[in-house]
């Protein structure tokens, strides 16, 4: 209810139709109160003429809630726009005029502002601006600026509790959002995650079965974008990752969902492709394909062109056996069958990969205690002179026996442990295995000159490799002249400093390097000039097309003249028939293994063949 006063001051200077906004309202939310000042403002700047009404508070009550209120009230502080005096005229009751010209005070204009409290504390001001002079000077119109700042007053004492309610539920509100963003979405791209994928899987699947259509699961690994991460940082890959999720993004149809799993996985959902499998199929396939078109564009950084591509699985469904927690597991399995297919494919899932690919994860499992159960042991195969046929070293080779009993192919379990860390734990093993049987030969009078040893990608770039290494030596008691460590190209290639610096380290104390499968991988001279290392062995691959290939001919010719005026020795790996050996004997290779030597042996029986040769 408005008071007498408020009444009298609305009739005398004829503001009726304000008299209706003099009134205390029980609000119910916010949203009433920013219509109330609102209309407030506007009925008081066209009642007196003045330019705007702005409301001050110069406390910090309200910041919390600062977002929830009219876009007339703001805070302010106290030394901004009032001088100390000012406030405390305004703390006095006061109301505080501001000339703004004083040359002609019938024209002048000025600035009216009255105080507003909560109990005995200044809380803030109004400010009724551009007001004439002349009619500040009317008692009826500075009551009525008074009367409209106490009914300001009471209705912001009042909405504080309402103001702070509604703060904690839009507060709550976005904290549902943020956990549902959370929960649902990858943080980086803003693509769905695992969890919101398995529920659309599980909801499009149904769906695909009641309505006997057919969809597809596509499962995206990135190709080459570990060298990107691993060479120009994290921070690169994310950006690439991104710019990835762009892409997906702009080929994706209205009923596809598009998640990134972690890492460069990405996965994408097309629930209704067609009622005929053929046509489901043709229609996944070409999607597919233009993804790794899409993908496969460069991607700048810092004015040069970074180039990645991606291998794609793909399963349809619904089809016979099949659930939803196979889907995922399925186009995982035919992801990576695209990918020893040779990168940049597309492989369809079939049952004959499912039990390929439960069979690597037997392997793996075995695998991974196969140290623990002495499983693992060695075989030597001798390294010879091309020209003489003296023995000049042997290579270790690692082998298993699953259980004792069922031998497993290295061409099996070798790449399943380089997948991950059980390659290093291995090589290690071997390390140790190999220089213990040397040091054992040489106990016995066994003259091997030389131990080869392989080491592979992961096991070289771990942190901790020059350290195991001299931690061998060490334990062993095995002379460094004496061994060899056998490397990849894609060592180099992927790490060259890093590469560069470890073999420089190890190589200082004696031991020596060779190049493995050289010709198979990136051949760059560039980086070969660079090496540390004292051989190259030509891949077996090129030594079993002589004497019919002539290409082949042609590459070892190339490689050994290459070799020859770089300073390299060259091993001749897989050597099987006499026509294969003095072919190199033409060509002056310097060492040669295979079965035309011998097989890969035990320590027992290479001890045995090292003395029939040596007499």
């Amino acid at each position: 209810m408005t008071t007498l006063r408020d009444e009298l001051v609305a009739d005398a200077t004829h503001l009726d139709h304000v008299l209706l906004q003099l009134s205390v309202i029980d609000w119910c939310g916010h949203d009433e109160f920013i219509f109330f000042v609102d209309n407030l403002v506007n009925e008081t700047q066209k009642t007196l003429n003045i330019a705007d009404v702005k409301i001050h508070l110069f406390t910090d009550i309200f910041a919390g809630v600062m977002p929830l209120l009219p876009r007339y009230i703001s805070i302010l502080d106290l030394d901004t726009g009032f001088s100390i005096e000012d406030v405390a005229q305004l703390k006095s009751g006061l109301i505080v005029f501001q000339h703004t010209d004083i040359s002609d005070y019938k024209s002048s204009v000025v600035n009216l502002v009255s105080p507003l409290f909560k109990g005995e504390k200044l809380i803030g001001a109004i400010n009724f601006n551009g007001m004439q002079a002349r009619d500040s000077t009317s008692v009826f119109i500075s009551s009525f600026c008074q009367s409209i700042a106490n009914l300001v007053q009471r209705n912001l004492r009042l909405m504080d509790n309402e103001l702070q309610c509604a703060l904690s539920v839009e507060t709550a509100s976005k904290s549902q959002q943020q956990f549902h963003s959370l929960a649902f979405f990858d943080a980086l791209t803003g693509l769905a995650n695992r969890r919101l994928l398995n529920q659309k899987i599980d909801m499009h699947y149904e769906a695909a079965i009641n309505n006997q259509v057919i969809g597809a699961l596509l499962f995206i690994d990135l190709d080459y974008f570990k060298a990107i991460n691993d060479s120009l940082g994290h921070a690169v890959g994310d950006e690439i990752l991104v710019e990835v999720a762009q892409r997906l993004r702009e080929i994706q149809g209205d009923q596809d969902l598009i998640s990134r799993l972690g890492g460069d996985e990405f996965v994408i959902l097309l629930p209704d492709l067609s009622e005929n499998p053929m046509h489901a199929e043709q229609h996944a396939n070409l999607f597919a394909e233009q993804l790794i078109e899409r993908i496969s564009q460069p991607y700048l950084y810092k004015g040069q062109a970074l180039y990645i591509g991606a291998s794609i699985g793909v399963t349809l469904f619904p089809s016979k056996d099949q659930e939803t927690a196979d889907l995922l597991k399925q186009a995982d399995t035919a992801m990576y069958q695209a990918k020893s297919n040779g990168r940049k494919k597309v492989t369809f899932f079939d049952v004959k990969m499912q039990r390929k690919a439960d069979k690597r994860l037997h392997i793996y499992n075995c695998l991974k205690s196969a140290i623990a159960k002495n499983e693992l042991f060695l075989h030597y195969q001798p390294q010879h002179m091309v020209q003489s046929g003296e023995i000049i070293g042997v290579e270790a080779l690692v082998r298993w026996h699953l259980g004792g009993k069922q031998q497993i192919s290295p061409a099996e379990f070798i790449p399943i442990a380089e997948e991950t860390d059980l390659i290093i734990e291995i090589g290690i093993w071997v390390l140790q295995a190999a220089c213990r049987q040397f040091v054992e030969w040489q106990l016995q009078g066994v003259n091997v000159p030389q131990l080869s040893v392989n080491v592979s990608t992961r096991q070289f770039h771990d942190h901790n490799f020059v350290d195991s290494v001299l931690m061998v030596l060490d334990e062993t008691g095995m002379d460094p002249m004496q061994l060899n460590l056998e490397i990849t190209e894609s060592v180099v290639i992927e790490h060259a400093e890093d590469a560069i610096r470890k073999m420089t380290d190890l190589k200082n104390i004696g031991v020596s390097f060779a190049v493995d499968d050289f010709g198979v991988g990136y051949s760059s001279l560039s980086y070969l000039k660079r090496l540390p290392a004292n051989e190259l062995k030509i891949d077996r691959s090129f030594i079993q097309g002589i004497p019919y290939n002539v290409s082949d001919m042609a590459i070892v010719e190339a490689v050994l003249a290459m070799a020859k005026h770089m300073g390299f020795n060259v091993t001749a790996e897989g050597v099987e028939s006499r026509q294969q050996l003095e072919f190199l004997q033409r060509q002056q290779c310097s060492f040669y293994q295979g079965f035309y030597a011998s097989k890969p042996l035990t320590g027992e029986n290479l001890a045995l063949y090292v003395r029939r040769q040596q007499g």
